[in-house]
Protein backbone atom coordinates (compact mmCIF):
# COMPACT_ATOMS: atom_id res chain seq x y z
CA UNK A 1 0.00 0.00 0.00
CA UNK A 2 1.34 3.44 -0.97
CA UNK A 3 1.80 5.83 1.99
CA UNK A 4 0.99 9.34 0.86
CA UNK A 5 1.93 12.61 2.47
CA UNK A 6 -1.74 13.26 3.19
CA UNK A 7 -1.96 9.99 5.13
CA UNK A 8 1.13 10.91 7.13
CA UNK A 9 -0.31 14.33 7.90
CA UNK A 10 -3.67 12.93 8.97
CA UNK A 11 -2.16 10.24 11.22
CA UNK A 12 0.27 12.67 12.77
CA UNK A 13 -2.47 15.18 13.56
CA UNK A 14 -4.69 12.45 15.02
CA UNK A 15 -1.89 11.29 17.30
CA UNK A 16 -1.06 14.86 18.32
CA UNK A 17 -4.72 15.54 19.16
CA UNK A 18 -4.98 12.29 21.14
CA UNK A 19 -1.91 13.20 23.18
CA UNK A 20 -3.23 16.71 23.68
CA UNK A 21 -6.62 15.39 24.89
CA UNK A 22 -4.84 13.07 27.33
CA UNK A 23 -2.85 16.02 28.68
CA UNK A 24 -6.03 18.11 28.97
CA UNK A 25 -7.75 15.32 30.93
CA UNK A 26 -4.80 15.00 33.31
CA UNK A 27 -4.62 18.80 33.75
CA UNK A 28 -8.31 18.84 34.67
CA UNK A 29 -7.72 16.06 37.23
CA UNK A 30 -4.86 18.01 38.82
CA UNK A 31 -6.85 21.23 39.01
CA UNK A 32 -9.98 19.56 40.45
CA UNK A 33 -8.25 16.88 42.51
CA UNK A 34 -10.77 14.37 41.15
CA UNK A 35 -10.30 11.37 38.91
CA UNK A 36 -14.01 11.34 38.15
CA UNK A 37 -15.57 14.72 37.41
CA UNK A 38 -18.40 13.59 35.14
CA UNK A 39 -20.16 10.26 34.54
CA UNK A 40 -18.43 9.69 31.21
CA UNK A 41 -15.03 9.60 32.96
CA UNK A 42 -15.91 6.27 34.57
CA UNK A 43 -19.60 5.21 34.59
CA UNK A 44 -19.09 2.32 37.03
CA UNK A 45 -17.09 4.42 39.50
CA UNK A 46 -19.64 7.23 39.15
CA UNK A 47 -22.48 4.90 40.21
CA UNK A 48 -20.48 3.75 43.24
CA UNK A 49 -19.55 7.33 44.19
CA UNK A 50 -23.19 8.44 44.02
CA UNK A 51 -24.14 5.50 46.23
CA UNK A 52 -21.45 6.46 48.75
CA UNK A 53 -22.56 10.11 48.74
CA UNK A 54 -26.16 9.08 49.40
CA UNK A 55 -25.00 6.94 52.31
CA UNK A 56 -22.84 9.75 53.71
CA UNK A 57 -25.75 12.18 53.46
CA UNK A 58 -27.90 9.80 55.51
CA UNK A 59 -25.11 9.32 58.04
CA UNK A 60 -24.69 13.09 58.46
CA UNK A 61 -28.41 13.42 59.21
CA UNK A 62 -28.24 10.54 61.69
CA UNK A 63 -25.24 12.21 63.34
CA UNK A 64 -27.18 15.47 63.66
CA UNK A 65 -30.08 13.54 65.23
CA UNK A 66 -27.71 11.80 67.65
CA UNK A 67 -25.98 15.02 68.71
CA UNK A 68 -29.33 16.76 69.17
CA UNK A 69 -30.58 13.77 71.16
CA UNK A 70 -27.50 13.83 73.40
CA UNK A 71 -28.08 17.53 74.05
CA UNK A 72 -31.76 16.89 74.81
CA UNK A 73 -30.95 14.05 77.23
CA UNK A 74 -28.14 15.96 78.93
CA UNK A 75 -30.50 18.88 79.62
CA UNK A 76 -33.18 16.46 80.87
CA UNK A 77 -30.70 14.65 83.12
CA UNK A 78 -29.47 17.94 84.57
CA UNK A 79 -33.07 18.95 85.28
CA UNK A 80 -33.81 15.65 87.02
CA UNK A 81 -30.66 16.17 89.09
CA UNK A 82 -32.13 19.47 90.28
CA UNK A 83 -35.36 17.62 91.16
CA UNK A 84 -33.29 15.27 93.31
CA UNK A 85 -31.72 18.27 95.07
CA UNK A 86 -35.16 19.79 95.71
CA UNK A 87 -36.46 16.60 97.29
CA UNK A 88 -33.33 16.24 99.37
CA UNK A 89 -33.90 19.75 100.74
CA UNK A 90 -37.59 19.00 101.30
CA UNK A 91 -36.65 15.92 103.29
CA UNK A 92 -34.28 17.96 105.46
CA UNK A 93 -37.10 20.43 106.16
CA UNK A 94 -39.49 17.57 107.00
CA UNK A 95 -37.05 16.05 109.50
CA UNK A 96 -36.31 19.44 111.05
CA UNK A 97 -39.98 20.37 111.21
CA UNK A 98 -40.88 17.09 112.94
CA UNK A 99 -38.89 18.17 116.01
CA UNK A 100 -41.08 19.12 118.92
CA UNK A 101 -38.57 21.68 120.15
CA UNK A 102 -39.08 24.33 117.45
CA UNK A 103 -41.87 26.93 117.71
CA UNK A 104 -44.84 27.08 115.34
CA UNK A 105 -43.58 30.27 113.72
CA UNK A 106 -40.42 28.44 112.67
CA UNK A 107 -42.51 25.65 111.13
CA UNK A 108 -44.53 28.21 109.21
CA UNK A 109 -41.27 29.68 107.93
CA UNK A 110 -40.28 26.17 106.81
CA UNK A 111 -43.67 25.84 105.09
CA UNK A 112 -43.00 29.04 103.13
CA UNK A 113 -39.64 27.64 102.01
CA UNK A 114 -41.36 24.45 100.83
CA UNK A 115 -43.80 26.61 98.86
CA UNK A 116 -40.79 28.20 97.16
CA UNK A 117 -39.43 24.73 96.43
CA UNK A 118 -42.71 23.93 94.68
CA UNK A 119 -42.31 26.96 92.43
CA UNK A 120 -38.73 25.98 91.75
CA UNK A 121 -39.84 22.47 90.85
CA UNK A 122 -42.41 23.87 88.39
CA UNK A 123 -39.64 25.85 86.75
CA UNK A 124 -37.45 22.74 86.52
CA UNK A 125 -40.35 20.71 85.10
CA UNK A 126 -40.68 23.33 82.36
CA UNK A 127 -37.03 23.05 81.33
CA UNK A 128 -36.52 23.64 77.62
CA UNK A 129 -33.80 22.75 75.15
CA UNK A 130 -33.38 24.93 72.04
CA UNK A 131 -36.87 26.33 72.59
CA UNK A 132 -38.51 22.91 73.07
CA UNK A 133 -39.87 21.79 76.44
CA UNK A 134 -38.24 18.47 77.25
CA UNK A 135 -40.89 17.00 79.56
CA UNK A 136 -43.97 17.78 77.44
CA UNK A 137 -44.04 14.56 75.43
CA UNK A 138 -45.24 15.50 71.94
CA UNK A 139 -46.20 19.00 73.13
CA UNK A 140 -42.86 20.80 73.12
CA UNK A 141 -43.91 24.30 72.06
CA UNK A 142 -45.40 25.46 75.39
CA UNK A 143 -44.68 24.86 79.10
CA UNK A 144 -46.27 21.52 80.07
CA UNK A 145 -46.64 22.25 83.81
CA UNK A 146 -48.67 25.02 85.43
CA UNK A 147 -49.38 25.72 89.09
CA UNK A 148 -53.10 26.10 89.71
CA UNK A 149 -53.77 26.93 93.35
CA UNK A 150 -52.63 24.04 95.50
CA UNK A 151 -51.88 21.65 92.65
CA UNK A 152 -49.68 21.50 89.57
CA UNK A 153 -51.39 20.39 86.36
CA UNK A 154 -49.68 18.61 83.47
CA UNK A 155 -50.71 19.77 79.99
CA UNK A 156 -48.49 17.49 77.92
CA UNK A 157 -48.80 13.81 77.03
CA UNK A 158 -46.81 10.59 77.38
CA UNK A 159 -45.62 10.32 73.78
CA UNK A 160 -41.99 9.42 73.13
CA UNK A 161 -39.73 11.53 70.93
CA UNK A 162 -38.36 8.80 68.64
CA UNK A 163 -35.45 9.94 66.49
CA UNK A 164 -33.74 7.86 63.82
CA UNK A 165 -30.11 7.27 64.77
CA UNK A 166 -29.29 4.62 62.14
CA UNK A 167 -31.06 3.17 59.10
CA UNK A 168 -34.30 1.71 60.46
CA UNK A 169 -33.23 2.29 64.09
CA UNK A 170 -35.05 4.81 66.31
CA UNK A 171 -34.44 5.76 69.92
CA UNK A 172 -36.61 7.66 72.38
CA UNK A 173 -34.64 10.65 73.65
CA UNK A 174 -37.14 12.07 76.12
CA UNK A 175 -38.84 11.41 79.44
CA UNK A 176 -42.41 12.70 79.47
CA UNK A 177 -43.94 14.50 82.42
CA UNK A 178 -46.19 11.49 83.01
CA UNK A 179 -43.16 9.28 83.59
CA UNK A 180 -40.79 11.81 85.11
CA UNK A 181 -43.19 13.56 87.50
CA UNK A 182 -45.64 10.72 88.18
CA UNK A 183 -48.68 12.24 86.48
CA UNK A 184 -51.60 9.77 86.04
CA UNK A 185 -52.69 11.28 82.71
CA UNK A 186 -52.95 14.50 80.73
CA UNK A 187 -54.73 17.24 82.67
CA UNK A 188 -54.18 15.51 86.03
CA UNK A 189 -52.24 16.88 89.00
CA UNK A 190 -48.74 15.52 89.58
CA UNK A 191 -48.21 13.16 92.53
CA UNK A 192 -44.62 14.37 92.77
CA UNK A 193 -45.82 17.90 93.46
CA UNK A 194 -48.63 16.62 95.70
CA UNK A 195 -46.05 15.24 98.13
CA UNK A 196 -44.52 18.71 98.49
CA UNK A 197 -47.91 20.33 99.01
CA UNK A 198 -48.59 17.76 101.74
CA UNK A 199 -45.29 18.65 103.42
CA UNK A 200 -46.03 22.36 103.21
CA UNK A 201 -49.50 21.93 104.74
CA UNK A 202 -48.22 19.67 107.54
CA UNK A 203 -45.60 22.25 108.48
CA UNK A 204 -48.04 25.15 108.21
CA UNK A 205 -50.66 23.37 110.36
CA UNK A 206 -48.15 22.07 112.90
CA UNK A 207 -49.10 18.45 112.10
CA UNK A 208 -45.96 16.96 113.63
CA UNK A 209 -47.28 13.39 113.55
CA UNK A 210 -47.61 13.39 109.74
CA UNK A 211 -44.07 14.62 109.10
CA UNK A 212 -42.11 11.51 110.13
CA UNK A 213 -44.87 9.26 108.75
CA UNK A 214 -46.71 9.48 105.45
CA UNK A 215 -45.17 12.79 104.35
CA UNK A 216 -41.58 11.64 104.79
CA UNK A 217 -42.42 8.26 103.24
CA UNK A 218 -43.77 9.96 100.11
CA UNK A 219 -40.75 12.24 99.87
CA UNK A 220 -38.44 9.22 100.03
CA UNK A 221 -40.53 7.37 97.42
CA UNK A 222 -40.43 10.21 94.94
CA UNK A 223 -36.78 10.92 95.68
CA UNK A 224 -36.04 7.31 94.67
CA UNK A 225 -38.28 7.76 91.64
CA UNK A 226 -36.20 10.67 90.35
CA UNK A 227 -33.02 8.64 90.82
CA UNK A 228 -34.50 5.88 88.64
CA UNK A 229 -35.50 8.42 85.99
CA UNK A 230 -32.00 9.85 86.04
CA UNK A 231 -30.51 6.36 85.61
CA UNK A 232 -32.77 5.77 82.60
CA UNK A 233 -31.66 9.02 81.02
CA UNK A 234 -28.03 8.08 81.67
CA UNK A 235 -28.53 4.74 79.91
CA UNK A 236 -30.04 6.52 76.88
CA UNK A 237 -27.15 8.97 76.82
CA UNK A 238 -24.64 6.11 76.83
CA UNK A 239 -26.43 4.39 73.97
CA UNK A 240 -26.45 7.58 71.92
CA UNK A 241 -22.74 8.08 72.59
CA UNK A 242 -22.05 4.58 71.27
CA UNK A 243 -24.25 5.27 68.24
CA UNK A 244 -22.31 8.49 67.62
CA UNK A 245 -18.97 6.69 67.71
CA UNK A 246 -20.28 3.98 65.36
CA UNK A 247 -21.68 6.56 62.92
CA UNK A 248 -18.48 8.61 62.88
CA UNK A 249 -16.44 5.46 62.26
CA UNK A 250 -18.73 4.46 59.37
CA UNK A 251 -18.40 7.96 57.90
CA UNK A 252 -14.60 7.79 57.98
CA UNK A 253 -14.51 4.36 56.31
CA UNK A 254 -17.02 5.34 53.63
CA UNK A 255 -15.18 8.60 52.92
CA UNK A 256 -11.93 6.65 52.49
CA UNK A 257 -13.60 4.23 50.07
CA UNK A 258 -15.10 7.10 48.07
CA UNK A 259 -11.77 8.92 48.02
CA UNK A 260 -10.04 5.90 46.46
CA UNK A 261 -12.54 6.02 43.61
CA UNK A 262 -12.85 9.77 43.22
CA UNK A 263 -9.66 11.52 44.33
CA UNK A 264 -6.34 11.54 42.53
CA UNK A 265 -2.91 10.68 43.91
CA UNK A 266 -1.37 14.08 43.20
CA UNK A 267 2.27 12.91 43.04
CA UNK A 268 1.39 10.04 40.74
CA UNK A 269 -0.79 12.26 38.52
CA UNK A 270 1.93 14.94 38.20
CA UNK A 271 4.44 12.27 37.17
CA UNK A 272 1.94 10.86 34.68
CA UNK A 273 1.37 14.35 33.28
CA UNK A 274 5.12 14.89 32.84
CA UNK A 275 5.30 11.66 30.86
CA UNK A 276 2.38 12.76 28.69
CA UNK A 277 4.05 16.14 28.14
CA UNK A 278 7.28 14.45 27.07
CA UNK A 279 5.37 12.22 24.65
CA UNK A 280 3.55 15.24 23.21
CA UNK A 281 6.77 17.20 22.75
CA UNK A 282 8.37 14.17 21.09
CA UNK A 283 5.33 13.90 18.81
CA UNK A 284 5.67 17.54 17.82
CA UNK A 285 9.38 17.09 17.08
CA UNK A 286 8.70 13.97 15.03
CA UNK A 287 5.92 15.68 13.11
CA UNK A 288 8.23 18.57 12.26
CA UNK A 289 10.73 16.16 10.81
CA UNK A 290 8.26 13.93 8.99
CA UNK A 291 6.05 16.65 7.52
CA UNK A 292 8.53 18.57 5.38
CA UNK A 293 6.36 20.65 3.05
CA UNK A 294 7.55 21.04 -0.54
CA UNK A 295 6.08 21.87 -3.90
CA UNK A 296 5.95 18.18 -4.75
CA UNK A 297 3.97 17.49 -1.52
CA UNK A 298 1.35 20.03 -2.52
CA UNK A 299 1.11 18.61 -6.08
CA UNK A 300 0.39 15.09 -4.87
Amino acid sequence: MRITNQMLTRNTLQNLNRNLRAMSTTQEQMSSGKKVSKPSDDPIATAQILSYKTFLGEQKQHLRNIEDGIGWIDVSESAVGRVTDIFQRARELAVYGASGTIPDDSRKALAREVDQLIDELVQVANTNYAGRYVFGGAYTAQPPFARVGDSVIYDGDGQAQNWEVAPGVTLSVNISGIEGFDVPSTGSPSSLFASLFALRDALDNGDISALPGSVLSDLDKYGDHTLNVRAELGAKSNRLSLAKSRTEEAQVKMTEMMSKLEDIDLAETVMYYKNQEAVYQASLATAAMVLQPSLINFLR
